[in-house]
Parts: structure tokens; sequence; C-alpha cells
């Protein structure tokens, strides 16, 4: 086989593995994309279902307990300025816990994207492991 085919083949072979090479990392791109497209898509679901049921909670809960305010001052309406007074003092107790929860949860990181880092890093490694074998 004359030097000029086994070079031009080798060219070849080397074109081929680039090309391969690069369709490998393009589809891991697109396969990485999707994971977190998904993920997004996920998350804003959740949050959407999470604020609905909270704002629903939200307005039940409070027209419960204007509702249950009414009927204890109805109930013993000589004293309504007490019962007024605690029901007060209860509802803003009640509203610096929820307060210092929602800081607590603010607080804490997030999990998003939190699979697809851990997917990427793996990769990471793997691409390391094998530049190392090199």
């Amino acid at each position: 086989m004359p030097a000029a085919s086994r070079g031009e083949a080798s060219r070849e072979r080397l074109f081929v593995s680039l090309k391969n090479l690069i369709l490998t990392l393009l589809a891991i791109g697109k396969t990485r994309a999707e994971l977190l497209v998904t993920e997004v898509e996920e998350e804003k679901l959740r949050l959407m279902s999470l604020w609905a049921k909270a704002i629903g909670a939200a307005f039940l809960f409070t027209v419960g307990l204007i509702m249950l305010v009414a009927f204890v001052a109805l109930i013993f309406w000589e004293q309504r300025i007490l019962v007024f007074g605690l029901a007060a003092g209860l509802f803003l107790v009640t509203g610096l816990f929820l307060v210092a929860a929602l800081r607590r949860q603010i607080s804490q990181p997030s999990k998003l994207f939190s699979a697809s880092l851990a997917e990427l890093e793996a990769d990471m490694a793997q691409l390391q492991r094998a530049t190392d074998k090199q």
C-alpha cells in the first residue's frame, strides 16, 4: 500500500473519529438540555400547584377565623372588646410564626437542577477518567 494511501486513510479515520466525538458531545448536550427543560417544567407546575393551594387555604382559613371571632364575640357580647383583642393578638402571633417559618425556608438552598448538575458532574468525571487513561 503506498504511503499516500495510508496517510489519506489515517486522515479519513481521524475525521470520522472527530465527527463521532462531536456527534456524541452534541447528543450528550441535547440530553442534558432536555433534562434541564423537564426539571424547569416540573418545578413550574409544582410551584403553581403550591400557590393555588396556599391561596385557597389562606382565603378559607381567613373567612373561617373571622366567622369564629364574630361567633365568640356574639356569645360573649359583654366582653367583646376582650374577645377581639385576644383574637387580634392570636392573629399577630400566628403571623409572626409564619414569617419565621418563611425565613427558615427561604434560607434553605433550592434543589432545582440538582439532577442535571449530578449528571453533568458524572459526565465530567467520566471524561476525566477517559483523559487520564490516554
